[in-house]
């Protein structure tokens, strides 16, 4: 017997639901922040949704959270950097499974790369302000150094907050996603 379609793959109003859902705690999370600068779950959640949903997922869960968070925080010239640094991550995080499968297995790689993201994720911000600032070689290395504390920070919270947010984000989207290969070899968090 054939499995039902809705059995195999999500509705339409189920996938728009949770990518509501999913931009609707991601922007909360960018605006309510932990008293230290650029500490958030977001790149967390962004990395997590690539690599059980895949890369659409993340992007559009990017661009969907960028968008409606700097609503409230405010757009400029950093919002295009923003975007082009998050989908940078998460072909990071695609290309990276795919030359290391054995990252889906291992929870301490996961952190690792998590980590690492906090550094993409500043150094390809800082790049893309200088580009917009016309900064030469040593003006861009001077603003990315002046900002290595913060991704530092970033980089460090991506490592507390990675093993919390994906014990409760591999929960829900394994309902919605019924299953999918990808749930069976994401390390479960023990």
């Amino acid at each position: 017997m054939k499995p039902q379609p809705s059995a195999t793959k999500p509705s339409p109003v189920r996938a728009v639901a949770l990518l509501g859902l999913l931009t609707a705690l991601c922007t909360v999370l960018r605006i309510v922040k932990v008293p230290i600068p650029n500490v958030q779950p977001v790149t967390d959640i962004l990395m997590i949704v690539t690599l059980l949903l895949g890369f659409r997922w993340g992007f559009s869960l990017t661009m969907s959270t960028l968008i409606v968070s700097n609503l409230f925080l405010g757009f400029g010239l950093w919002t295009l950097p923003q975007i082009v640094a998050y989908a940078c991550c998460m072909v990071i995080v695609i290309v990276m499974v795919t030359i290391l499968p054995v990252i889906r297995r291992r929870i301490w790689l996961q952190i690792g790369l998590a980590g690492l993201l906090g550094y993409l994720y500043g150094f390809t911000v800082s790049l893309g302000m200088a580009v917009i600032g016309s900064l030469n070689g040593l003006g861009f290395w001077a603003y990315y150094v002046s900002g290595l504390p913060f991704d530092t920070y970033h980089a460090i919270g991506n490592l507390v907050f990675y093993p919390i947010v994906l014990a409760i984000l591999r929960q829900g989207l394994q309902r919605f996603d019924r299953g999918g290969a990808h749930f069976e070899t994401l390390h479960k968090s023990r």
